[in-house]
């Protein structure tokens, strides 16, 4: 189907029948579709109602996934809505509070100590990297944290 379609589906509020188009698809490719509709990069356009659909999509099943998700919209795709990477950091800490043992999500939670604003604190970036290691020592993200540690 044509991103069209689910843009306007998403427009005209059609979160149950929307959500079921993408029942019958894999989680990435829903993920791709609602990252192109949340910011167009042609035209530089926004739709934060994408944000809206990933809440009512929590609402009735929480996963560290959907957190995920919403994370790498806010805290990336959208950052540069004021506030945008707080909330995206938001959802990255709960879905790490889901999956705790998960080194993908503390791979990518990483991302918010590397930023301007800091969001995750140096000692508990420190704490993730030193875990990542252990099963991925080929992190970029966890040497990179482990370095800057180690130069402070």
């Amino acid at each position: 189907m044509d991103i069209d379609y689910y843009r306007e589906m998403l427009n005209t509020f059609m979160f149950d029948e929307l959500e079921q188009l993408f029942t019958e698809m894999p989680f990435f490719e829903m993920q791709d579709i609602l990252y192109e509709i949340a910011y167009d990069q042609a035209t530089e356009d926004m739709n934060l109602l994408v944000y809206t659909f990933y809440q009512t999509l929590l609402y009735k099943k929480e996963s560290a996934s959907l957190h995920l998700s919403m994370s790498n919209l806010m805290g990336i795709l959208l950052n540069h809505v004021h506030n945008a990477e707080s909330v995206g950091f938001f959802h990255g800490l709960r879905a790490a509070e889901l999956e705790p043992e998960n080194i993908d999500i503390l791979e990518f939670l990483l991302y918010y100590n590397h930023i301007p604003k800091k969001l995750l604190a140096d000692a508990v970036a420190v704490a993730f990297a030193r875990k990542i290691v252990l099963q991925r020592p080929d992190s970029l993200a966890a040497r990179m944290t482990l370095a800057k540690d180690r130069s402070n």
